[in-house]
C-alpha cells in the first residue's frame, strides 16, 4: 500500500508537470522561437541530468552499444516533439495542441506493438480508430473545414514522441528510466549548445517579458526533466499498468491551464473531443496483450 501510494503521488506530480507543456511552449516559442526553445531545454535538461547522475553516483558510461538508441530517444523526446509542438502552437491555441497530442499514448502503443511483434485485440485497433477520427473531426472543425499546417506539425510531434518513448523503453530495461533520460540529454547537449548559440545570434530579442522566461524555464526544467523523473519514479513504485493510467488526465489539465493562464476561450468541442480521446485511450491501454509493453510518460 505504501509503494502504491508513493507511486500514485509521484505519478500525479509527473503528469501535473507534463500538462503545462503546451501552454508554456506557446508562451515561450512566440518570443524566443521554436528553435531556441528546443535547443535551450535540451541544454537545461542535460545540466540537470549530469548533476543528478553525479549526486547519485550513477554517471558510469552506459556502453557504446546503447548510444544509438539513446540518441534516437533523445531526438524523439527532446528535439522532434518540442520543436514540432512549438511550431504548431505558434499557429493554434494551446488547447488545440493538448487535444491532438492526447493521441500520443495510442501512437506509442501502436508503434510498440509493431516494434515488438505484439498482436493487440480488435478492440484496441477499434479504439485507436475512433480516437483518431475524433481528433481529425476536431481539427477540421477548428480549421474551418480543412486541416491546417499546425495539425501536420502536431502529427509529427506525436510520431516523434512515440519513437522516443518506445526506443527509450528498450534502453530503460537495462539502464533504468531516470538514467536513460539523463544520458539521452547529455549526449545531445554538445550539438544543442552549438545550435542554440547559432540560433540565438541570428535574431534580436529586445525586451523579453517575464512570462516568456517562465515558460522557457518551465519547458526545460519541469516538463523536460523533473516531470519525467517523477513519472519514472511513480511507475517503478506503483506499477506501470496502474500508475500509467494517470496520464489520461493530461489533456484535460492542459486545457484547464490554457484557459486559466492564457485566457483561451474553450468551446464545447474541446472537452467533448478530449473526453472521447480519453475513453479511447483507456480502452487501448487496458486491452490485453500477449506481452505487456512498458508504459511511457507523455510530456
Amino acid at each position: 500500500m505504501s509503494r502504491w501510494t508513493d507511486g500514485l503521488a509521484f505519478g500525479a506530480a509527473g503528469v501535473l508537470c507534463f500538462s503545462g507543456t503546451a501552454p508554456a511552449t506557446r508562451v515561450a516559442a512566440g518570443v524566443f522561437g521554436a528553435d531556441v526553445l528546443t535547443y535551450g531545454r535540451i541544454v537545461i535538461a542535460a545540466v540537470l541530468g549530469l548533476a543528478t547522475l553525479l549526486v547519485t553516483g550513477r554517471l558510469g558510461w552506459p556502453g557504446r552499444e546503447l548510444v544509438p538508441s539513446l540518441l534516437v530517444t533523445g531526438v524523439g523526446l527532446a528535439v522532434g516533439f518540442p520543436l514540432f509542438l512549438a511550431l504548431a502552437v505558434e499557429r493554434v491555441p494551446a488547447y488545440h495542441g493538448a487535444v491532438v497530442i492526447g493521441l500520443a499514448p495510442a501512437a506509442t502503443a501502436v508503434l510498440s506493438a509493431l516494434r515488438t511483434g505484439e498482436r493487440p485485440p480488435a478492440r484496441f485497433w477499434l479504439a485507436c480508430a475512433v480516437g483518431f477520427a475524433a481528433v481529425v473531426a476536431f481539427a477540421l472543425v477548428q480549421g474551418g473545414g480543412g486541416p491546417s499546417a499546425a495539425d501536420g506539425w502536431l502529427v509529427a510531434s506525436i510520431l516523434s514522441v512515440a519513437v522516443g518513448y518506445v526506443e527509450g523503453g528498450r534502453v530503460a530495461r537495462r539502464l533504468g528510466g531516470t538514467r536513460t533520460l539523463c544520458w539521452a540529454m547529455i549526449l545531445l547537449a554538445p550539438a544543442a549548445a552549438v545550435l542554440l548559440a547559432v540560433a540565438a545570434s541570428t535574431r534580436t530579442f529586445g525586451a523579453i517579458p517575464a512570462r516568456a522566461w517562465v515558460g522557457f524555464g518551465y519547458a526545460g526544467v519541469a516538463s523536460m526533466f523533473v516531470g519525467s523523473v517523477l513519472w519514472y519514479l511513480g511507475l517503478a513504485a506503483g506499477g506501470t499498468a496502474r500508475v500509467g493510467q494517470l496520464n489520461l488526465a493530461q489533456p484535460f489539465l492542459a486545457i484547464a491551464w490554457s484557459a486559466l493562464l492564457l485566457g483561451e476561450r474553450i468551446t464545447w468541442s474541446v472537452p467533448v473531443t478530449a473526453a472521447v480521446v480519453l475513453g479511447c485511450m483507456g480502452v487501448c491501454l487496458n486491452a490485453p496483450r500477449s506481452r505487456a509493453p512498458a508504459s511511457y510518460p507523455l510530456r
